[in-house]
This record gives C-alpha cells, sequence and structure tokens, in this order.
C-alpha cells in the first residue's frame, strides 16, 4: 500500500509518521510537500500532527490554504482515503474537508498525556480491526483540541455513526472527567465517507518497545482495507 504523507513547514508529528509507515509497517511512504499542486499515485494520504506554521493565525489555517489541499480535496471527491492527525484534523477541519472546529483546550493549557479513548464506529476502514467498545490508551499534545459544532452537525455525527473515538478513563466510563480537552461529547476522532480526523497521536504508539503500540491497530486497517 502507498502512503502519501503532507509535509508542512511545522508538521513535527511527520517523521514519527514516516517511521510507523516505512520502518515498523514496511509500507511504501513518499512525502508530498505542502506546495504541490498535484498528488502522486497513492493510496491513503495523511496529514500529520505537529504545529504547522507555528500554529499561527490559528492551528490548521495556513495550511488549509496550501495549493496541497485543492488535490487533497479532488482525491477526497475521488474517494481517496485522507488521514488527518492532531494539526492535520485542525487543517481539515479549517479547509472544510470535515465539519466543526478545533479550538483551545477548555482548561486553557496544554493537554500532553497519555489518555484513553472508547470505540465508537468500527466498521470503517480506520478502525475496521477495533471491536467494538474496545478501550484503548493512545497520547495527546494538543493545546487547540476541543471539538466544537452547531446542533445539526453533532446530530448527523450520532446519527449516521460517524463518531470513531471517545475521550473515557480506564474503565471506559465517559464523563467531564475524562475529556482532557473539553470537546463536545467527549469526542476524540470522527469521520465523514473517506475522510478521517483524529486528535490522538497514533503515530506515536506503534512501538512496544516504547510501551504503547496501540496505535498501529488503526494503520493496519488502513493497510489491510484494499
Amino acid at each position: 500500500m502507498k502512503f502519501g504523507v503532507v509535509n508542512f513547514p511545522g508538521s513535527t508529528g511527520y517523521s514519527d509518521t514516516m517511521y510507523a509507515l516505512q520502518v515498523v509497517l514496511e509500507q511504501e511512504a513518499i512525502e508530498v510537500w505542502h506546495e504541490s499542486n498535484s498528488l502522486p499515485r497513492v493510496d491513503v494520504v495523511v496529514l500529520p500532527s505537529g504545529a504547522s506554521f507555528g500554529n499561527e493565525p490559528s492551528p490548521g489555517v495556513k495550511a488549509a490554504q496550501s495549493p496541497i489541499i485543492r488535490a487533497i480535496r479532488k482525491f477526497a471527491d475521488n474517494r481517496g482515503v485522507v488521514l488527518g492527525i492532531g494539526n492535520g484534523f485542525q487543517i481539515l477541519c479549517a479547509a472544510k474537508l470535515l465539519s466543526g472546529q478545533l479550538i483551545a483546550n477548555q482548561s486553557g493549557v496544554f493537554a500532553g498525556k497519555n489518555i484513553y479513548v472508547k470505540a465508537g464506529n468500527t466498521s470503517t476502514p480506520l478502525t475496521r480491526l477495533l471491536s467494538k467498545e474496545q478501550i484503548l490508551q493512545l497520547p495527546i499534545a494538543h493545546d487547540f483540541g476541543q471539538y466544537r459544532a452547531d446542533n445539526k452537525t453533532m446530530k448527523d455525527l450520532h446519527q449516521n455513526g460517524q463518531i470513531l473515538l471517545r475521550y473515557c478513563n480506564k474503565d471506559g466510563t465517559i464523563s467531564a472527567l475524562s475529556n482532557p480537552d473539553g470537546s463536545m461529547d467527549n469526542i476524540a476522532a470522527i469521520h465523514d465517507r473517506n475522510i478521517f480526523g483524529m486528535m490522538v497521536c497514533i503515530e506515536r504508539a506503534v512501538d512496544p518497545d516504547l510501551g504503547n503500540a496501540n496505535g498501529l491497530l488503526f494503520f493496519q486497517s488502513l493497510i489491510g482495507y484494499r
């Protein structure tokens, strides 16, 4: 399977994503520079975590205006799979490829820690190897991760099974206490058909030697999808 990983100035998760795909999973992964006007022939496009353009004027806004976004939009319209991780999720929302927005954490401080999430829809290309209600520990690293959307969008997300992951505690309880950023309904990941966005940094959880390989489930789901 061939992955295209978009590199924006400040995409600190770019190297981790390439390591996960090329070294751990032994997949073909190539760099896609943000100023490119077209995509090479790939199966999946990944927008990695980080702080593109220094998060100025706000996370994802400047990156969403990059030339490559037009090519990604066309790729998605042709049913290509797109995954945004962390800042990549912010970029997809800023580009209106996913509904809603990601604003400053409710606490007002950076959230960098391991948290727990519970699986929702497990019938998508990204989550098909997860079991329903499965609880996973994964890292987060963001200060603009609070997912907000209007009432219609929230209703659609629930009715259409577009919520992939929700923050919970280690026992699976979903509450304000297990919500690290104040996201509505504890949302940690959503999708719209073939476009996926998540605030959990799965690229940082792919190596058993580092104590967490839960992120592999998501990449392996994509690899086996086609």
